[in-house]
């Protein structure tokens, strides 16, 4: 890495070397990492090659598709992160800046939650901090945050990473529910064995094509009833289309299908087996200097959550 300028301009040279490594690891890619930085990606690929051998260790595993941190990586990530940060803090300190945070907050969460919940209230949010962008990463997988550069990840239902920060936010519940055309040719199920006679629309949650299963309250106790399918998706908006057709019953959070249901398009049926509402955490990595972006996104979301429950959507 280039050394000029005398000790200052190796301490910059420094500094602008962890931002890059920092951004790649971000992105999970040399490319955009770059783009990011309005850098050539050869360029960036130098400057970390560069850092790897300066400190004598791999601290990425490069293949075609994208780079993650190796263990020595890792904890040399947070450390810059933590470093890179209190930089930042210090120098808006030093010159009197008062445009509050700025830089980007990457997101994991759910598509249904995406559009159901935090988009909608994102205009607030930026407008409250406009030197703040975001990435969305939408999937109802869970994903590993350091692997995929996340900072934090919306999710439903526990989570029992010790590596994780878990912030409870509150609770959601799964109503279940089926067009009026579906109910008018099949007629409404009053209990669970009436789902004998009826077909759900399948939910495919991971790539091995398994379904998620359907669970109702029995006799106070949760249990998993079969249901048949003729139909499958993998797409929050296809699911609740197939509902809307009438191709088989739904069953989701109430922020998928409750606006559906006030407006009449679908009906709310077997109330009396309804699940337990399933927790709703941000989890995030523990970082004792917590960039003020992402300390302010995390509770403005976790208020915007609470006044759309109380809503009930």
């Amino acid at each position: 890495m280039p050394e000029h300028g005398g000790e200052n301009g190796v301490l910059m040279d420094r500094l602008a070397t962890m931002r890059v490594f920092v951004q790649v690891a971000n992105a999970t890619s040399f490319v955009r990492a770059a783009e990011a930085l309005h850098l050539p990606a050869a360029s960036v690929s130098r400057m970390v090659q560069a850092l790897e051998a300066h400190l004598k260790v791999r601290l990425l595993n490069r293949n075609t598709r994208n780079v993650t941190l190796t263990d020595e990586g890792r904890v040399y990530y947070e450390r810059c992160s933590k470093v890179l940060s209190e930089i930042d803090e210090m120098e808006a300190m030093a010159t009197g800046t008062r445009q509050g945070p700025r830089g980007r907050i990457k997101v994991s969460i759910s598509a249904s939650m995406a559009k159901g919940v935090l988009i909608p209230a994102l205009p607030d949010f930026l407008s409250r901090y406009s030197q703040i962008d975001f990435e969305l990463a939408i999937s109802d997988r869970r994903v590993n945050l350091i692997e995929t550069g996340i900072d934090c990840a919306i999710r439903v239902g526990t989570t029992t990473d010790p590596s994780l920060v878990v912030k409870h936010i509150g609770h959601v519940k799964r109503i279940t529910c089926a067009s009026p055309a579906y109910l008018q040719r099949y007629g409404e199920p009053r209990t669970i064995p009436d789902l004998a006679q009826h077909i759900g629309v399948g939910y495919v949650w991971d790539h091995g094509g398994r379904s998620r299963h359907w669970e109702f309250t029995i006799d106070e106790q949760l249990e998993p009833v079969p249901m048949a399918h003729t139909v499958f998706v993998d797409d929050a908006d296809a699911y609740l289309a197939c509902g809307l057709a009438g191709l088989g019953i739904v069953s989701a959070s109430e922020y998928t299908l409750g606006p559906a249901v006030r407006s009449g398009l679908l009906r709310q049926i077997l109330h009396d087996y309804a699940t337990p509402p399933r927790p709703v955490t941000i989890v995030f990595r523990p970082n004792r200097h917590m960039p003020q972006r992402l300390r302010n996104f995390i509770d403005w979301y976790a208020m915007q959550y609470e006044k759309a429950a109380a809503q009930a959507w």
